[in-house]
Parts: structure tokens; C-alpha cells; sequence
């Protein structure tokens, strides 16, 4: 039992690690035993890495962060040595290297002399390996702070112009500057990074008494995006003077805007370089390796292993590597129009107001009985309302098909799989046709239900200009905000004809405006309908005329939609090079699978006397059915990540890649499976 103590300790050390994310209590345990451990107090100050941790928004003040890299570092280099230890032994046992070896641990016995060689070995070897992860997992700690900042400037820079519009309406609409940096703060899942770091000035004003200036200034110390830095101090200076704030809001939002657009010029160059590379990488590339592979194969040596690694794993791996720079290059194209983000119910956070948590106690106990009972209803509540309308919850969240259908398809799949097993062996045929046809099930519902959703959300988006335009006339000339909803709904809307009727129809049965609005924007659940929600409802509270802000409101969302079709246009041209190189690859895979191997000459016989002349040629016969199981499956792995590929480069999202997937798997299919 005594050879298990090391990897028990290891296992103990490591289990604490894995759960504190999912335990605050834990996780506060752990910094308290970290900073107890090693003295936190007497850790020398860093004020770099701690302005770092401000902009990364670690929630971690520096020397707290520094015991808790400490204790990480201890346990990484423990817990790795004892990990490389046990490989090692097991590597050991596996290569059956000494006859001692036959117990994977040997070295624990009664004969302290056996192994010698080999326990030295692992040690220094463990020891060192310990010594990397040590290293690493310092490096790791103290790298991930400003990789956090980074991806937060990204967000921060993306979401300004909307916020700054937002700023400006709320100004223009008679809200003064703390009330507006409150209204932001309150809605930060709508206005992402930007909404917290405004966040921070408001709590510095409520809770330390700042001003409203130095809370300005301080945003400008701490925030890890230059743009949003240059912002508050040109702000800070216009509070101090006593300048105009809404003509500073307007000329800032007119420059964001023309940013945002050389941005996004920016962005589709490169995506237009990226698809380049792509072709000529994991398109071109991998045509050419596996075709040199096969040559190799049928002349010198056997090269299946080698070309299976590059079907099931290169690959693969490739695609996912340009997967994620994609994803990573297009995310300030997708800040702020992404609707399937998570927001409180109406009962928990209205908007513009903010939940008030309590110390967690009750009056009485009947009090704790209904708090538990309003909670299970909260529970179940989204459950019921799923399985009372289920094709309208399946439409309004089209992740909620996947619980449906991957059910239906691991049963089938299940049901009909005895048919591969003949003879006690596997049939791969027939196993590759049930896959296929399941994730083809799989992809294709989703993508259409997908689809739908998506281009319903387009048309109720494409109408809202032209919808807050009208209200907006409508206000200016003196009518109230609800008489103008039933002067707009008697008009043609679009898309919103509907939702315009819904809305005048909660206003009739008693709900105020900020209500029915409130429920339209939980109907329809898209990015620029939550702004415009939520800045028609704040500016309501200000004032009664907020007509200046309904068309600056329409302003934002009619560019934003100008630059969403022109990114659409240049978009398709990358989209099409995806379909073309795939169809390339489709091609050549096909001859080189219907055409080439099946017209090998016979290496038996004749043939090999007269290869016999040629060194390197005859000798073995090829085994046909393995390379053109390689050639299949390297088609159909092509196509699924071709397809996701052309969704990200396309439209910027995955989801959007499953339609492509889908046809291109179900292509690649039917040319190889049925056509053939």
C-alpha cells in the first residue's frame, strides 16, 4: 500500500484545485491559506502587475493574487513530478524494459536494490518535469491577467460607439451625467465591459463619497482600453469646464462610428488574407500531403498510420486552429449582436433597476416557506412554460432541439447498430453510414430551426428604424408615448406589425409602457432590440419628450444594420472561396478513391517479376479497402469542418456553420456512398 501514497497525496493536493471554481467557500479557503501560507502582507508591492489585475478585472488585490500563485506554483511542480513518476513506471512496465519491471512499482518492495537505474531515472526525470510545471503554471498565473485585459479592450473598444450613443440619447434626453453612468451600470449585460468599467465609477461614488470628476479620472487610470481611456479624460476635461456634455457625446459618437467602420474594413481584410492561407494550408496542403503519402505507399513503404493520423488528427486539429483565430479575429464584429446571451427574468432585475440582495435572513418563518416556494416556481417555471409550448420554446432557443434530437439519434442509431456486427467483427461500412446519417440528423434540424429563428430575428430588426422614426415623429408633435403605440400600430410596421399589436395590447389590459416593452424585448431576445429597450424605458423616467432620443436611438440601429449587410456582401466572397476549395478536395479525393486505387495493378506474380528489377518497388500488396476507407473518411471529416469554417468566415459564428456542415457533409456522402 505504501507505492499508493504518493499518487493518494497528489490526488488529495489536486482535488482542491478542481473544485474551487465551482465553490466561492472553497475558493475563498484556498486565498486565505495561501495568504496565511506565505505571508501575503509581507509580499513586496508591484504596482504594474497590480494596475494589470485592475484592467483584468480579477477581483483580486495583488498581494492576494501573488499567495495564491504561490500555492498554485507548490502544488503544480508536486503534483506534476508525482504524475511524470507513475508514467514513467507505467512506460516502464509497458516497454517491459528490465524483468523487475512486471510490477509497475516495484521499487516499493522488500529489495531496496532492485531498480536502481531505472527509480534514478525517474526521479531526476520527475524532478525536472516538476521544475517545467512550477515554471509554467507561474508563467500561466501571471500571463493570464493580461490576456484577460486584452480580450477586454477588445470588448470594451467594440462596444463603445453603441455605449456612447447610449450616453448621448440619455443626455439629450435630459438625464444628468450620474444618472446615466447609474442607468449603464445597472444594465451591464446589455452594454458588456464598457457598462462595468462605468460600473466601477459608480460604486466609487456611492460608497467613497468621490466625485463625480475623480471617479472619471480614475476610470482612465484603470481601464485596459486606450480608447475608452482617451474618452474619460476628454470627458473628465468637459465636466471640469463646464462644457456642453451632449455636443461632446454627439461629436464622440460620430467618431466611434467612422471607427468602427475602418475597423471593420480592417477585419475583412485580413479575413480575406486568413482564406487564403486557409486554401492553402488545410485545403491544398493536405491534398497534396495525403497524395504524396499514397504514392509513397504504393512504391517504397506502408502509410496508412501516417495518413490516418492526418485524417483523424491533423486535420482536424488544423481546421480547429483556424476555428479559433477566426472566432478570435471576428469577436468585435460579433459584440453586441449576439441575443442568446443569459439576462434576469422580470421578476429579478427590471430594466434600469437593480436586484437588492438581502443579509439572507426572514421576519418569520413563514416568510423563509414562501421564499422557498416563490423559488421552486422560478425553477420549474421555465420548464412548464417549455413543455406547454414546446415549438415555440424550440424556435425561440434552438439549442433546446438538441435535447430532443440527440435522444432520437443515439436510440436509432443504437436500434439499427447490430447490423454493423457480423461474423463478431465490425462492419466499418455500415457503422460509417449510421454515423454519418445521425450527424446529419443532428446538424440538419438544428440548422434549420436555426435558420428560422435567425432570419425572424433579422426582419423584427430590419423594421426597428423605421418603427422608433415614427414614434418619434409622433412625440415631437405633442402625443403622448402610448396614444403614439396605437397611432404606429393602425400604420404598416413590417416585421413588427405583430409585436407593435402584442405591445398596444398589454398597454390596454392595464400594463405601463416600461412593462410592455419590457415583455417585447423578453419575445424577441436580440442585441439592438435590448438597447433600444432599454433606452426608450430609462428615458421615459427623465422625461416625457423623448422624441430627439428615439431618433438618435434610430440612427444607431440603421448603422448598425449598414455595416451588418456590408460586412454580409464582403463576407460571401470568402464564403464561396470555402465552397470551392472544399468541392476541389471533394474531387480529388474521388479520383484518387474510385478512379486510382481501384485500377492498382496486381503486385502478386507477373507483376512483381517485373518490379523486381526496380528497388523499392513489388514485394507487398496494397491494401486497397484501408486507403479508400482513409480517402472516405478524410472527405467527410473535411467537409464538417470545412462547413464550420465557412460559417465563421461567413457570418462569424459556428452555429451559422451548421447549415454549411451540413450540406457538405450530406455532398460528400452521397458522391462517395451512393453515386459510386
Amino acid at each position: 500500500m505504501l507505492r499508493l501514497v504518493p499518487l493518494v497525496l497528489g490526488v488529495a493536493l489536486l482535488t482542491p484545485f478542481l473544485l474551487a471554481p465551482a465553490s466561492a467557500r472553497l475558493d475563498r479557503t484556498l486565498t486565505r491559506t495561501a495568504f496565511r501560507l506565505f505571508g501575503g502582507r509581507g509580499i513586496e508591492f508591484d504596482a504594474r502587475r497590480e494596475r494589470l489585475l485592475r484592467s483584468a478585472a480579477m477581483g483580486s488585490p495583488y498581494r492576494e493574487y501573488a499567495s495564491k500563485t504561490y500555492l498554485y506554483v507548490i502544488v503544480a511542480g508536486f503534483v506534476s513530478a508525482i504524475a511524470a513518476f507513475y508514467a514513467g513506471v507505467g512506460v516502464f512496465a509497458l516497454a517491459d524494459a528490465a524483468e523487475l519491471w512486471t510490477d509497475p512499482v516495484a521499487f516499493f518492495g522488500d529489495d531496496p536494490n532492485l531498480g536502481t537505474e531505472q527509480f534514478g531515472l525517474l526521479a531526476v526525470g520527475s524532478v525536472g518535469i516538476g521544475i517545467v510545471a512550477a515554471v509554467g503554471a507561474y508563467t500561466v498565473r501571471w500571463r493570464l491577467p493580461a490576456i484577460r485585459a486584452d480580450a477586454r479592450e477588445r470588448k470594451i473598444d467594440a462596444g463603445l460607439p453603441r455605449m456612447v450613443a447610449f450616453m448621448y440619447a440619455l443626455s439629450r434626453g435630459g438625464m444628468s451625467v450620474p444618472a446615466v453612468f447609474r442607468t449603464l451600470a445597472a444594465n451591464e449585460n446589455v452594454f458588456g465591459e464598457g457598462a462595468t468599467e462605468i460600473e466601477t465609477a459608480v460604486r466609487n461614488m456611492d460608497l467613497f463619497n468621490v466625485d463625480l470628476v475623480t471617479a472619471v479620472e480614475d476610470l482612465s487610470d484603470r481601464t485596459p482600453s486606450q480608447q475608452f481611456s482617451t474618452f474619460t479624460e476628454n470627458f473628465a476635461s468637459i465636466l471640469q469646464s463646464g462644457g456642453s456634455v451632449s455636443e461632446f457625446l454627439s461629436e464622440q459618437y460620430d467618431r466611434y462610428r467612422e471607427e468602427a467602420e475602418e475597423q471593420q474594413a480592417e477585419i475583412l481584410n485580413l479575413l480575406a488574407t486568413t482564406a487564403e492561407v486557409y486554401v492553402t494550408v488545410a485545403v491544398a496542403g493536405m491534398l497534396f500531403l495525403i497524395t504524396i503519402l499514397l504514392i509513397i505507399g504504393l512504391t517504397v513503404s506502408d502509410t496508412l498510420l501516417v495518413m490516418r493520423m492526418i485524417a483523424y488528427l491533423i486535420l482536424p486539429a488544423t481546421n480547429l486552429l483556424f476555428l479559433g483565430y477566426l472566432l478570435e479575429v471576428t469577436q468585435p464584429l460579433r459584440a453586441g449582436t449576439d441575443g442568446s446571451r443569459d439576462r434576469m427574468s422580470e421578476t429579478e432585475a427590471p430594466i434600469g433597476g437593480r436586484r437588492i440582495e438581502s443579509d439572507g435572513g426572514y421576519a418569520s418563518p413563514e416568510s423563509a416557506d414562501n421564499h422557498g416556494r416563490l423559488m421552486a416556481y422560478r425553477r420549474l417555471r421555465s420548464v412548464r412554460k417549455t413543455l406547454a409550448t414546446p415549438v415555440a420554446s424550440v424556435i425561440e432557443r434552438p439549442v433546446r432541439l438538441l435535447y430532443v434530437t440527440v435522444p432520437i439519434a443515439v436510440l436509432v442509431t443504437g436500434y439499427r447498430l447490430p447490423a454493423a456486427m457480423a461474423a463478431d467483427a465490425i462492419d466499418i461500412e455500415v457503422l460509417d453510414d449510421l454515423l454519418v446519417q445521425a450527424v446529419v440528423f443532428l446538424m440538419g434540424t438544428f440548422a434549420v430551426v436555426y435558420e428560422y429563428r435567425k432570419r425572424q430575428l433579422r426582419r423584427l430588426e430590419d423594421a426597428v428604424p423605421d418603427f422608433l422614426e415614427r414614434l418619434a415623429s409622433l412625440n415631437e408633435a405633442g402625443i403622448a408615448m402610448v396614444s403614439s403605440f396605437d397611432r404606429v400600430r393602425e400604420s404598416d410596421v413590417g416585421a413588427l406589425d405583430a409585436e407593435v399589436e402584442r405591445i398596444w395590447r398589454d398597454m390596454n389590459w392595464g400594463a405601463t409602457a416600461e412593462k410592455a416593452l419590457s415583455r417585447f424585448e423578453s419575445r424577441v431576445r436580440t442585441a439592438s432590440v435590448t438597447r433600444v429597450v432599454t433606452l426608450i424605458t430609462n428615458a421615459m423616467r427623465a422625461s416625457n419628450e423623448i422624441g430627439p432620443v428615439l431618433r438618435i436611438a434610430a440612427r444607431q440601429v440603421r448603422s448598425d444594420l449598414m455595416l451588418r449587410k456590408q460586412r454580409k456582401q464582403e463576407m460571401f466572397t470568402y464564403l464561396v472561396v470555402i465552397y470551392v476549395s472544399f468541392l476541389v478536395f471533394l474531387v480529388v479525393i474521388l479520383a484518387l478513391e474510385q478512379v486510382l486505387i481501384p485500377n492498382l495493378p496486381d503486385t502478386s506474380s507477373a507483376a512483381n517479376a517485373r518490379a523486381a528489377g526496380v528497388p523499392g518497388l513489388g514485394g507487398s500488396s496494397v491494401d486497397r479497402e484501408a486507403y479508400q476507407r482513409v480517402f472516405f473518411h478524410t472527405a467527410l471529416v473535411q467537409s464538417v469542418v470545412s462547413g464550420l469554417v465557412g460559417g465563421v468566415m461567413g457570418n462569424g459564428s459556428v452555429k451559422d456553420g451548421m447549415k454549411h456542415a451540413t450540406a457538405m457533409l450530406l455532398v460528400t456522402y452521397l458522391v462517395l456512398v451512393v453515386l459510386t
